[in-house]
């Protein structure tokens, strides 16, 4: 991704940022993206409809709301989601976003008093990356149960700042993070459904609890797996369902240091079958396409 891309990307994380605050406010949805419902999406569309004369489609909203995605949206949406939250245009949002009033001050003052502005630039940027990080800690729950999630079953990585730290607890129950910056937090795990968690320095509290949706197809598959269940034409219908019909699967064997490549129907009948059947099925990596499995990776556990 080249950097420009980039860029553009981390403003629409501060638009969806700044737009989830405007939609606490103005109406009262104290919830992330992901957790909206219909009823939420509908509201949102009517306060669109009525402030700005446009509005989203609730499709657009699961895309780029309740989905990680590095599609960045039409302009012409973004000078919508722009105006909805009280800035003039997307080009405007950014303009008030960019982080160099520093520089740009620095260059009037040069011309206007030589090297007395250019020594109070540097010292304003020394400050600026000497200032002591934010710390804050983190922790991670199941959205449905709400109980916590241990850490080994997530991935985590700050998205942005170089100049940021993310650690993990002895006793593996949190992770600790230094903000130098804004930053963008991405969390997401085999059994876990991805989570990009926008972090500005300045409201960061010092703690934070993060709800994780479980990934529902990856824990029913792990279920199947380890199940005594008899119905195999329910499962085999239900696993038709899920799975894309261009599938790639692939079958770790660690023991043997191998892998094995299956297709859609070698899949599921080794899971549904008793004889040759799947057993203790342990999920590496899942990706969808279209709201089914297109890619898995797994290994058999033995216990």
């Amino acid at each position: 991704m080249d950097s420009t891309k980039k860029q553009e990307l981390i403003y629409f994380e501060q638009l969806k940022h700044t737009l989830r605050k405007e939609v606490e406010s103005s109406l009262h949805i104290r919830k992330e993206f992901k957790e909206w419902s219909g009823s939420d999406i509908q509201t949102f569309q009517i306060d669109l409809e009525e402030k700005c004369k446009s509005t989203v489609s609730e499709k657009w909203v699961y895309l780029h709301f309740k989905n990680p995605s590095e599609k960045l949206p039409r302009v012409d949406v973004l000078n919508l989601l722009s105006q909805y939250c009280g800035f003039k245009n997307w080009d405007d949002f950014k303009r008030q976003k960019e982080d160099v009033p520093a520089k740009a001050e620095e260059k009037k003052r040069s011309k206007r008093f030589g090297l007395i502005g250019v020594l109070a630039g540097m010292i304003s940027l020394a400050v600026i990356f000497l200032m002591p990080a934010k710390r804050t800690t983190v922790y991670f729950i199941d959205a449905y149960t709400q109980k916590p999630i241990a850490l080994s079953e997530l991935n985590y990585s700050l998205d942005v700042n170089k100049h940021s730290d993310i650690s993990v607890d002895p006793d593996n129950e949190f992770v600790l993070l230094k903000l130098q910056k804004d930053d963008t937090l991405k969390v997401d795990g085999p059994y876990y459904k991805p989570v990009h968690f926008y972090l500005t320095q300045e409201e960061i509290p010092e703690s934070i609890t993060i709800k994780v949706f479980p990934d529902d197809y990856a824990m029913m598959l792990n279920y199947f797996s380890r199940s005594e269940e008899q119905n195999w034409d329910k499962r085999k219908q239900q696993l038709e369902g899920a799975i894309h019909n261009d599938a790639v699967i692939f079958q770790s064997h660690p023991q043997h240091d191998g892998i094995e490549m299956l297709n859609k129907g070698e899949f599921i009948d080794r899971l549904i079958l008793p004889v040759n059947s799947l057993r203790n099925l342990e999920i590496q990596d899942i990706v969808y396409k279209d709201g089914q499995i297109l890619n898995l990776r797994f290994v058999q556990k033995d216990k």
